[in-house]
């Protein structure tokens, strides 16, 4: 089987350009700038890659494939809680779709996050209008090599000093180990219950972000610290950003997924049988 992936800048789409194909998968993936993505890149590509630019048509006579079956769309902007930002998307959403016309495919998988629920709806008047067989997944925040929490608990843990606002180390999430989450997304494409629906996405567990924090230095992904001063929200800016070199994008993303990410009750299981692994083991499996 033949499946196409947009969104390389995302996160979770660029590890499937190395982590999804398997015997029976074929990758084929698209981005605008690959000399870029291929410096971004820290573990070998299994996939077939071509330049193309949604924001400008998203035509490709280079990009051949022989039996497009399925395809998935990781979300292009920080946030779709903005005109800008949802109206790029919307472009470049509808010309991918048009790209899969051309190939006679249907079937794509829209990936966003949890933060977006409350704006999905002129994504889902998009899909609708083109009548596009879909699936929206709304997924918890990942965690792996490479991911964002990744970054700042490293970025944390090169200090003497452990400083957790007090409105972060409290609040509950449940992270998806980013391999296990890849083979979610291959698992569910062919579920008939699942299509035209929004899927939500936790991890095994709901944790704590101090007690994730202490998961990771207990399996040796990051270096222990003994000193932990709280300090209030006001703080955790400057402290965050600009003490710990956490890049202001970083920390815009950061500062969302503390926001909006939660528990959520799997309720896809009723139809897919799937387990994910507790979270020390995710972080033994991939850091």
């Amino acid at each position: 089987m033949d499946i196409l992936i947009s969104g390389l800048n995302n996160y979770v789409g660029r590890r499937c350009i190395s982590n999804m194909a398997d015997e029976q998968i074929h990758v084929y993936a698209i981005t605008r700038n690959q000399k870029l993505l291929e410096k971004r890149l820290t573990e070998p590509m299994r996939a077939t890659l071509a330049t193309v630019d949604l924001m400008r048509g998203g035509s490709s006579s280079a990009l051949v494939i022989p039996n497009l079956q399925a395809a998935f769309y990781f979300t292009q902007v920080p946030t779709l809680n903005d005109p800008l930002n949802l109206n790029l998307e919307i472009l470049c959403l509808r010309n991918y779709i048009h790209l899969l016309a051309t190939y006679n495919c249907r079937r794509l998988i829209y990936v966003a996050r949890l933060m977006d629920k409350s704006c999905l709806q002129p994504i889902k008047d998009l899909l609708h209008e083109f009548n596009v067989d879909f699936t929206i997944v709304l997924k918890n925040s990942v965690i792996g090599k490479g991911a964002l929490i990744n970054k700042v608990f490293t970025s944390m843990s090169n200090h003497r000093l452990l400083f957790f606002p007090k409105f972060v180390s409290a609040i509950e999430f449940q992270p998806l180990g980013v391999l296990e989450f890849i083979k979610w997304l291959k698992a569910i494409l062919f579920v008939e219950e699942f299509h035209g629906q929004t899927l939500e996405v936790g991890g095994a567990e709901t944790i704590r972000f101090e007690k994730l924090y202490n998961l990771y230095e207990q399996e040796g992904v990051i270096a222990k610290r003994k000193l932990r001063p709280s300090i209030p929200k006001f703080l955790a800016r400057f402290i965050y950003q600009y003490k710990m070199d956490i890049s202001s994008t970083d920390f815009v993303e950061f500062r969302r997924v503390v926001q909006f990410d939660g528990a959520v009750a799997n309720l896809w299981q009723q139809h897919m049988p799937f387990t994910f692994s507790p979270i020390a083991q995710v972080l033994r499996a991939d850091h």
